[in-house]
């Protein structure tokens, strides 16, 4: 994976998985010989393989649990991880999930280093700031969506139920280990939404006031393999064909470089929505985050430069169109897909009655929206907000 030239963390791709592998892999990342003390961060998802890795682990290496996570990581939660006495003792964090284990093993981490609470260090006037590089951390997910186990930010949520980005390279993980065997068992619903997750990271980082003819090229790139990837995958998981090994490999890895791009980037428009309705309507990330796709893409379409990026994508699709044709089938390519995979383009569809857009105004300020190019005001974004009711 070349754009792994691009990112800060080691990034390993393997079929399977093993415990002697595994345990090399966490001696290396945290330079240090002899039996260490790992503390696992996992979710509660049914992954027997992971399961058996963790088990066999204990062979090499002390292992202690932590189970407390729930989407959309709460920081009270990351705070009883934190403080549990076991938990002080660890040489290095693993982290083996989806985001939300990701980013909460990133928490910990960097909590390990630099101490506090976490909510201290949360919000645009934090009381604290991240001054020590996160304790050695390894991170393993189990999607192929998020992007977390290559980026610096993580996504929290504090006991008043508001989402906040806290990001800092010093958060970065030293390892990220890409076991294609450790998605065995993921549905269609999740395959979807994290999905398109991944393909929103790609396309926020193209529409982006932070781009560069680089991030534009990784992300591009992360594009193209994922709209290639998505639909054959989820149709294979459905039918449990024999191609979801290798399907799986390849959405695994596009959604890592669709990180890797973001990660120099920030989110967009979409992300910055998509916490409004995760935060007032429990709205799951992937599907928020999908939710506005369509809009914000034809906002984006506003810009030339982005224009001419697209019609890139388009192109590769539709080798023969121009580039008003390419970006016009591009936008039906995404919105067939979004059909296909059945996600929800409605407020109807997840069953909210919206009556005050005004909700929506907690965005103005978030760095994410202000990221968007062309700029996204209030009165457009009420608009974009308007056009899903």
């Amino acid at each position: 994976m070349i754009e792994s030239l691009q990112s800060t963390v080691h990034i390993l791709s393997v079929s399977d998985l093993d415990a002697d592998t595994l345990s090399q892999i966490l001696t290396f990342s945290a330079n240090k010989a002899g039996r260490l003390t790992v503390c696992a961060v996992i979710d509660n998802a049914p992954i027997p393989a992971k399961d058996v890795l963790l088990k066999d682990l204990e062979r090499h290496a002390i292992v202690h649990r932590f189970d407390q996570v729930q989407p959309n990581p709460r920081t009270v939660d990351i705070m009883r991880m934190y403080e549990d006495p076991e938990f002080a003792s660890c040489d290095v964090v693993l982290g083996i999930g989806g985001g939300s284990t990701l980013d909460s093993a990133k928490a910990l981490a960097m909590l390990a280093s630099n101490g506090g609470s976490l909510a201290e260090y949360l919000g645009n006037k934090p009381l604290r700031t991240i001054t020590e590089r996160a304790k050695t951390l390894v991170l393993i997910p189990t999607t192929a969506g998020t992007g977390s186990e290559v980026t610096k930010v993580g996504v929290y949520t504090d006991p008043l139920g508001r989402k906040y980005t806290l990001g800092s390279p010093l958060m970065s993980a030293r390892t990220a280990v890409l076991a294609s065997s450790l998605l065995e068992g993921v549905p269609p619903s999740l395959c979807a939404a994290t999905g398109l997750d991944a393909l929103d990271h790609a396309l926020e980082s193209i529409w982006n006031k932070n781009s560069t003819p680089l991030t534009k090229t990784i992300a591009r790139n992360a594009a193209i393999e994922i709209l290639e990837t998505l639909p054959k995958l989820y149709q294979a998981i459905k039918t449990q064909s024999p191609d979801k090994q290798s399907l799986t490999r390849s959405m695994l890895a596009a959604s890592t470089k669709a990180g890797i791009a973001f990660n120099l980037t920030g989110t967009a428009a979409g992300h910055a929505i998509s916490f409004i309705l995760s935060e007032e309507w429990h709205v799951p990330h992937g599907l928020a985050c999908a939710f506005t796709l369509l809009e914000v893409f034809d906002w984006a379409v506003q810009d030339e430069s982005n224009r001419k990026e697209l019609a890139q994508i388009g192109k590769h699709f539709h080798p023969t169109f121009g580039d008003d044709q390419a970006l016009e089938a591009l936008r039906e390519d995404i919105s067939s897909l979004m059909q296909r995979l059945a996600i929800p383009t409605k407020f109807a569809d997840i069953k909210v009655d919206l009556t005050d857009l005004s909700v929506f105004d907690r965005c103005l300020d978030d760095p994410k929206l202000l990221n968007q190019l062309p700029p996204l005001g209030k009165k457009d974004l009420y608009r974009i907000i308007e056009a899903k009711r």
